[in-house]
This record gives structure tokens, C-alpha cells and sequence, in this order.
């Protein structure tokens, strides 16, 4: 009503209550805000068993005792046992919240370093963070990541912050160790202390590990970190816990993208070396007929030198008879005429084989059949050139009279000349250094190549009777950068590696090897044929 006017309006604004209700209940419904179902049952169950709960004392206190003053504590009683879960949860909350005030600070400085470790994308310095991170947030005595290292087929680690007590330096894990594959199939971070006693055995001499934290991308165990102590001796909590699964999924993320950027790095190396030597392979008719010419020249000016004096000798043979210096020079330079034409041939012969190593069409650099002992020619004529040899003979076997394989044709002759060449060295560091003389003049390079047709693939063994592989050198034999050669020759250790990454990934092929020390050694590749797998 509005006095002034003497009007009487209707209470419109208690419509406006129901209103509210409608309007809030159909946007329930119609976008599903809230599960209407999930909340009734809940508050029908509530409901119920607070009924049944509170409401039995008093049926039971009008039943025996009737009507009196029980009704005044019961009621009281009602009250606390209502609210008393409500009080409990937010007393427990407050406590929690000053007791372990510590361990939200730490929890949440590492979330927020999870969500920034994908900004990172070097390897080492990723590796470094995570250990800083983890070892100055939580307080712990120490902290240690491991990351796999493919190539071989360990994970070594990578990157270590501790107080002094531990040390891990140069510790590595193979990929059978069970401690590796126990990590592989649980991908959860798991307590020291519960790990099986076999796998704590497994860990041998590593000392002071409370948690272990995997990373696991896709069933692919990128690397695991391994954590020491808190510093105020309290044990790691199922919060710490899902806290470093997070950090865990994360850091594997951020681990995979570094290793990814790795591989693209030396992907362009390899194409940029490829490129650089297909320049020079295409030089090389060019600087070849240059070379030549100038060696036509030497020959010819030799020859002629060579004729002048033999006709010189003729004329005047009497004059010549006379004078010893005269017939002395004469042949000084007789004999400089045969060494030029000697050393002509010789560095023909180099040219030749540089020229048939170098020279590859384009047609292939592409997989094709083609014929092995051509590749074996080639590969013989550069190492003549490399040791500076006049004479090498390698034994060919054949099986089945078929000498074609299926392949890119530049590569195979690079993994073929670097396994004759091993056998070859291998051979002089057993005749020079591991032989007395009597032995010595006993021994003779055998160097023997067999290749064997089967349906699905062609096999080549590399055999030799050379110096050997030590049993400890095996497992490290196709590590990149690894050598068994003596210091005079002074091995890179990364040609047998990329004989391996050319037959394994160029050609989804296999290569192996046997050896024993002061033996031999016998390698063996097998290369698919087309359309075939093995």
C-alpha cells in the first residue's frame, strides 16, 4: 500500500521468491548444472539413516519412559551428534593446516615448477632443475635423475644434488636390470621400503633411497628419479606422493621434448654431413680428371726423360765408359725416370679408389638390388689407400651362387668397408702387439666374407683371425665412441656404431658379432630382401 495515495498494491515481490526457484530448477535440468539423482539419493539416504540414528532414543525414551525431563538432554544430545562431523572436519582442516603448513608450502612450489618445466628444453639443464627443485623444496639429503640413454641401452645419470653422505657418480642401470623393468610395469612413485627385497638387492650399493619418482610416457620409462631422507626425518606422505606423480608426468614431458629436440639436432647433422659429402662426391670426376691429367704429364715427361737417356747412352757409350760421374748421373736420373712412373701408377690406383667410393648416382641413394662383390672391390681399394698397401686378399664365399643383395648402395659399401677395415687392424694389432717373433713368422691374415641367401633376408659374415674382443667389451662393442684398438692407431670407437645404425635403422636389418680374445671375430648382418621382414 502507498499511504500517501491510499493504494493497495499485492505483495508482488513474493512471487519474485518462486520465480527465483523455477527459473534456478530449469537450469538445473536443462543444462545439467547438478546431478538432480546423484543429490536426491543422497539426501533421501541422509535423511534416513539420521531418522533411524537420532530417532530411536526418543521412540524408544516415549516408549519406556513416557513423557519427562530426558526429553531436555536427549535433544542436547541430538544437536551435538548433528553438528559434531561438521565441527570434526573443520577442526581437522585447521590442524592440518598449522601442522603441516611445511609440507603444503613445498607441495605447492612444486606444482607450480611441474606446470614450468616444459618451458625448458635442454636436456642437462632440465635434469639439473629437477634436482635443485625437488632437493631445495622438500629438504631432503639428497636427490638423483636418471635418463635413458639409448644408445647404450642404459639409463645413466644424468644430474645429482646431495649433502656429501651420497654419492652416485657414473652409476648407471642396464635395461634388464629388474629394478628397470619393476619401474616399467608399476609407473607409480614408489616407497624404498616397498619395493620387493630382490629389487632392493638389485640396487646393490646405492644407499640412503626413500622414493623412488618414475616418468613414464605411453609404457616408455624415460628416466626415474631417486630421493633421500627428509632432513627432519618425517616419512613421505600419500599427499608427497600424488604431489611427485604430477611432478612425474610433467618432468616426462619435458624429458621426452628435450630427448625429441636431441634427435632433430643430429638428424640435421646427418642430412648436413650427407650434403656436404654428396658435394664432394660430385667433385670428385671433376678433381679426378684434373689429377689425372697432371699425372699424364709426369708420366710423360718421365718417359721421355727415361728415352732421352737410354738414346744418350747410345750415341756415346765410348765417352761415357771414360767418365764414372757421368755414368753415374745417367743413371741417378734412369732411376728417378722408373720412380716417377712407379708413383704414377700408384696414385692412379688412389684416385681410381677414391673415385669408386665417392662416385654414387642419384639413382642410388635409394634401395635397390645390386652386386655385393662390386661393393667388396670398392671397399678393398680404400683400404689399400688408407694402409698404404700394394697386395690384400680377402676370401669370398658364396652360397647358392646369387652375390645380389637389396639396399642403398652407398651404405652397405660404407658399413662393409668399415667391418674390413676393423678386421684388417685388427689382424696388425694381433701380429704387432700380441705376438712373439717366432710366432709372428707363423702367423698370416685370414680375412674371409661369406655371403648365404635365405627367403626373407641375405646373410654376410665378416670373419677374422685378428686379436679379439674382450668378454667385459662385448656389451659395449656397438657404443658409440667405445674402441678396443691400441693407442698407436688411435680408434674414434664410432665406426662400428654407425655400421649399426645404418644396417638397424636405414635397413631394419640385424647385426651381430662373436668373438673370442686372441681368436677372432666373425660379424654378421642380415639385410631384408624386398618387400620382406625379419
Amino acid at each position: 500500500m502507498w499511504p500517501s495515495w491510499g493504494v493497495s498494491i499485492y505483495p508482488f515481490g513474493n512471487i519474485g521468491v518462486a520465480l527465483y526457484a523455477i527459473i534456478g530448477t530449469y537450469a538445473i535440468l536443462r543444462y545439467r548444472l547438478m546431478d538432480i539423482k546423484a543429490a536426491i539419493t543422497r539426501t533421501g539416504i541422509f535423511t534416513i539413516v539420521y531418522a533411524f540414528v537420532l530417532g530411536m532414543p526418543f521412540w524408544l525414551g516415549f516408549k519406556l519412559l513416557g513423557k519427562g525431563l530426558w526429553i531436555l538432554p536427549l535433544s542436547f544430545s541430538v544437536v551435538l551428534a548433528t553438528s559434531g562431523p561438521f565441527i570434526y572436519r573443520l577442526l581437522q582442516k585447521k590442524a592440518e593446516d598449522i601442522l603441516l603448513v611445511e609440507q603444503r608450502r613445498y607441495q605447492k612450489l612444486l606444482l607450480q615448477a611441474a606446470s614450468g618445466m616444459v618451458d625448458e628444453h635442454n636436456l642437462d639443464k632440465l635434469a639439473k632443475l629437477i634436482v635443485y627443485i625437488v632437493k631445495r623444496s622438500v629438504k631432503i639429503n639428497f636427490a638423483a635423475i636418471f635418463i635413458d640413454d639409448k644408445q647404450n641401452g642404459v639409463y645413466r645419470l644424468k644430474a645429482t644434488r646431495d649433502s656429501g653422505e651420497v654419492s652416485y657418480k657414473d652409476a648407471t642401470f642396464l635395461y634388464e636390470y629388474p629394478f628397470i623393468e619393476y619401474l616399467k610395469n608399476h609407473k607409480d612413485p614408489v616407497l624404498y621400503e616397498e619395493l620387493p627385497l630382490d629389487m632392493k638387492r638389485n640396487l646393490g650399493t646405492l644407499s640412503g633411497i626413500s622414493l623412488i619418482i618414475p616418468s613414464v610416457v605411453q609404457d616408455n620409462l624415460l628416466g626415474f628419479v631417486l630421493l633421500g631422507e627428509k632432513l627432519n626425518r618425517r616419512p613421505y606422505t600419500e599427499d608427497d606422493i600424488n604431489v611427485f606423480k604430477t611432478l612425474s608426468n610433467q618432468a616426462a614431458l619435458a624429458i621426452s621434448y628435450c630427448l625429441f629436440l636431441e634427435e632433430f639436432k643430429k638428424a640435421q647433422e646427418r642430412i648436413f654431413t650427407a650434403d656436404k659429402l654428396g658435394l664432394i662426391g660430385g667433385m670428385a670426376d671433376g678433381v679426378a680428371h684434373q689429377v689425372k691429367n697432371r699425372l699424364n704429364q709426369f708420366s710423360v715427361a718421365a718417359g721421355e726423360l727415361k728415352y732421352a737417356a737410354k738414346d744418350f747412352i747410345k750415341k756415346y757409350a765410348q765417352l761415357i765408359e771414360k767418365n764414372p760421374d757421368m755414368e753415374k748421373e745417367i743413371g741417378y736420373f734412369l732411376q728417378t725416370a722408373d720412380s716417377i712412373v712407379s708413383n704414377v701408377k700408384k696414385t692412379d690406383g688412389v684416385v681410381r679408389g677414391l673415385l669408386g667410393f665417392a662416385r654414387v648416382e642419384e639413382k642410388e641413394q635409394f634401395f635397390s638390388k645390386f652386386n655385393l662383390k662390386e661393393l667388396i672391390d670398392y671397399a678393398v681399394d680404400m683400404l689399400k689407400v688408407k694402409h698404404e698397401i700394394s697386395q690384400f686378399s680377402l676370401g669370398i664365399g658364396l652360397e647358392g651362387g646369387d652375390d645380389f643383395i637389396y639396399g642403398v648402395k652407398p651404405q652397405v659399401l660404407e658399413a662393409i668397408y668399415n667391418l674390413i677395415d676393423n678386421a684388417y687392424e685388427a689382424c696388425l694389432e694381433k701380429r704387432d702387439f700380441r705376438l712373439n717373433e717366432q710366432e709372428k713368422e707363423a702367423y698370416h691374415f685370414q680375412i674371409r666374407l661369406n655371403l648365404t641367401q635365405a627367403d626373407d633376408y641375405s646373410l654376410i659374415a665378416l670373419s677374422d683371425n685378428g686379436v679379439g674382443v674382450k668378454d667385459e667389451d662385448k656389451k659395449k662393442i656397438f657404443a658409440p665412441f667405445f674402441t678396443t684398438k691400441s693407442s698407436y692407431k688411435s680408434g674414434t670407437g664410432i665406426g662400428i656404431y654407425v655400421v649399426k645404425r645404418i644396417i638397424e635403422e636405414s635397413h631394419q636389418g640385424q647385426i651381430s658379432f662373436s668373438s673370442e680374445y686372441l681368436q677372432g671375430t666373425t660379424f654378421y648382418i642380415k639385410l631384408p630382401k624386398k618387400g620382406r621382414k625379419i
